[in-house]
């Protein structure tokens, strides 16, 4: 097998290849500062949170056990949902009974309501006695005010102390996160989150590239070796009256890639090709108070070295 710095592809490549979509890079100027985005979860994250993020999502996904689900789409789950056979079927927020009612049982944050003391004479308010409601209701979470919350709306990523009112714990509502204990995977204590807006998928390698040719391009024609002719070495001599310039030059042979032919440039056009056996050259006649530069270049029938190293002189004025 062939490398090193002259191992070098002409051209580098002429089959078509597969290139999966990338997230973008919002900076590249400096990769540790880099942010890339992530299209499942439509964050903007470093390299080093996309990766944790990639891992994080491969987990929850194979923790869905998508093949003990039905498999519903987004649109027929929204569609149960609507209709109350949603997942929240199974969530209770509220219980009642003869002598007990708590309409908030998860302590969820409560927004909107109305206090109702104890007793009132509000009528048709809960502890009025003159009232439908049932009196001497008591808080339900056994708070030192008699105040009873009537009415609001429920704020599901929040708890709070149901008496004072503090949050307790918040969350986003598009990341549901659970210890790893909750799913038996074991290591160390960590949270897995999962985004419930990312549809789950069966895990598997890509192995048909639909936009990719399925084979090497058999009877292409410009194709060039990837070996590379090394360049001469160049030397030059001139006469006493620098009326002439004598070039020799020396090259390491390859096996691999003989040398059919030298080419011998002046001035940067070319002047004479020589056959492989030469190793020198007599350039005649050179005008008077000139500056003349040459180098050399090796041929292998079609493929030449990179130019030698450039040498000059310059001629005698005019006596």
């Amino acid at each position: 097998m062939l490398s090193g710095v002259n191992y070098n592809p002409r051209p580098p490549r002429v089959w078509s290849r597969v290139q999966a979509p990338c997230t973008t890079n919002q900076n590249n100027t400096n990769i540790e500062n880099d942010i890339v985005y992530i299209p499942l979860t439509k964050q903007y994250v470093t390299p080093a949170q996309a990766q944790y993020q990639a891992q994080m999502l491969e987990k929850g996904n194979v923790l869905q056990y998508k093949n003990n689900s039905a498999n519903l789409t987004k649109n027929q789950k929204y569609s149960r949902i609507s209709k109350g056979f949603g997942n929240l079927r199974r969530k209770c927020y509220a219980t009642q009974s003869l002598t007990y009612s708590n309409p908030n049982t998860s302590s969820l944050l409560r927004v909107n309501y109305t206090n109702i003391p104890y007793p009132n004479q509000i009528v048709g308010s809960p502890n009025n006695i003159s009232g439908p409601y049932q009196p001497n209701a008591p808080n339900p979470f056994d708070c030192s005010s008699n105040l009873l919350q009537d009415g609001g709306n429920l704020v599901c990523n929040a708890i709070v102390n149901p008496c004072s009112g503090e949050i307790i714990e918040s969350f986003k509502s598009y990341q549901l996160c659970y210890p790893n204990t909750c799913s038996d995977v074991p290591g160390t204590p960590i949270e897995l989150c999962w985004y419930p807006n990312v549809q789950t998928w069966y895990p598997k390698q890509r192995t048909t590239m639909s936009n990719s040719l399925d084979k090497w391009p058999e009877g292409y024609k410009g194709f060039v070796s990837a070996l590379t002719l090394a360049p001469p070495v160049l030397s030059i001599t001139v006469n006493a009256l620098k009326t002439q310039a004598k070039l020799s030059w020396s090259i390491n042979p390859s096996a691999c890639l003989p040398i059919a032919n030298y080419k011998i440039y002046q001035n940067g056009l070319l002047i004479t090709i020589v056959s492989y056996e030469i190793t020198s050259q007599t350039i005649q006649n050179l005008n008077p108070n000139q500056t003349y530069t040459f180098y050399v270049e090796a041929i292998n029938v079609d493929l030449n070295s990179g130019p030698s190293n450039v040498v000059s002189t310059l001629t005698a004025p005019i006596l």
